[in-house]
């Protein structure tokens, strides 16, 4: 296989998501090339194409960046209004019942993780795309 055919064997493969060392042993098979050849080349085709690599992987990263964070808004805003409302009702009766609160409260952090994740992995992504 001709170099140009590798680099578009290798950028395809990368833009899947694929381990460097997977895409570095397809390299291997397809060609003539050893494992240290192969593997300079993956590393250097990844370099180079960096921004086209990225922008294969975008879509699908940037939909499960939206899915968490509108997920995470919406456990963030049912959870919100237990943590406001506590000390307005019975706070004895709110103290008994605390472990549906521990739940709560769980629900609350784990909705703000989501909304911190999927905004930092739509940072991530967009970075990759724009000019540097």
């Amino acid at each position: 296989m001709n170099t140009e055919g590798l680099t578009n064997l290798i950028i395809k493969e990368l833009s899947k998501h694929h381990d460097p060392k997977d895409v570095t042993r397809k390299v291997c098979e397809e060609s003539t090339l050893n494992w240290n050849e192969a593997e300079r080349l993956v590393n250097e085709v990844a370099a180079q194409n960096k921004k086209k690599i990225a922008a294969r992987q975008s879509p699908l990263l940037l939909f499960a960046s939206i899915v968490f964070i509108i997920l995470g808004v919406g456990l963030f805003a049912y959870n919100v209004q237990f943590v406001m409302t506590f000390y307005q009702r019975d706070t004895v009766g709110q103290i008994l019942s605390l472990q549906s609160g521990y739940y709560r409260i769980g629900e609350l952090v784990t909705g703000l993780g989501m909304i911190i994740g999927g905004c930092y992995g739509m940072w991530k992504t967009l970075a990759d795309l724009l000019p540097e």
